[in-house]
């Protein structure tokens, strides 16, 4: 048999142990299912997921839990504590990490909707001057300008509550990280907001990115963020 032959056959043996060894992270992103789905969504982590060796799963929380520190800020029919453990003893008996989800600065409404938190805490919108409509379809573009809402990251109350939220859902999942979203923040450093009007926007991200960051390294947890506002638009021409 030729050398070429045989390097051909070891790398063909070994490539998936080189493959665990350059992406480490074979991962996957969803909507937490509903309350009543949770059997159907733990079965999709055990035949789905679990054969394509998913090691990672990035749950979109939310609001969508029970939580005990903020019950106002629940949505209805929220997944319950024990829905939490029975999605990760079925994701840990694969080796599967659960990095739960809550959108942290941006992402507070949604087209026609307002966020839970802002819904419930309306004094920590860094645009409260902008109106959703309680009538009718309201989608980008509009005339407001307005894609998503954010909420502002200088409030003196509102780390009291989101990190709240943060630490009871890293506790129940037993997370070792925690996803903030934090992408198509638009809306920072508003001309009308009395505390970030006239600040640098990009200072303003990063000091929001730190001070989360900081909040989950005194538990050991990392910080995971989605990344397109860490691109620069006006060099690469990527959207906004």
């Amino acid at each position: 048999m030729r050398l070429t032959s045989v390097i051909l056959l070891i790398i063909f043996f070994r490539l998936p142990d080189l493959m665990a060894q350059t992406m480490p992270v074979k991962g996957f992103c969803i909507g937490a299912p509903a309350h009543d789905q949770v059997a159907n969504f733990v079965h999709f982590i055990d035949t789905v997921l679990a054969p394509r060796g998913v090691n990672t799963l990035i749950l979109r929380i939310d609001y969508n839990y029970a939580y005990h520190s903020h019950p106002e800020l629940q949505d209805e029919d929220p997944l319950t504590r024990q829905d939490v453990i029975t999605m990760k003893v079925m994701a840990r008996k694969h080796g599967i990490d659960i990095i739960p989800q809550i959108n942290l600065l941006g992402h507070q409404s949604w087209q026609s909707n307002l966020g839970k938190l802002l819904e419930v805490y309306p004094q920590f919108d860094e645009t409260p001057h902008v109106q959703i409509p309680e009538e009718g379809e309201y989608e980008w573009p509009n005339d407001d300008g307005l894609y998503c809402k954010s909420y502002c990251p200088l409030h003196p109350m509102v780390h009291d509550i989101v990190f709240d939220l943060v630490d009871e859902i890293c506790e129940v999942f037993g997370a070792s990280a925690f996803h903030a979203g934090m992408d198509e923040v638009f809306y920072l450093g508003d001309d009308q907001c009395p505390r970030c009007s006239g600040r640098d926007k990009a200072e303003l991200f990063a000091g929001e990115v730190t001070k989360i960051r900081n909040h989950l390294s005194q538990k050991g947890r990392k910080l995971w963020i989605w990344g397109d506002r860490l691109i620069d638009g006006k060099t690469t021409g990527i959207g906004m």
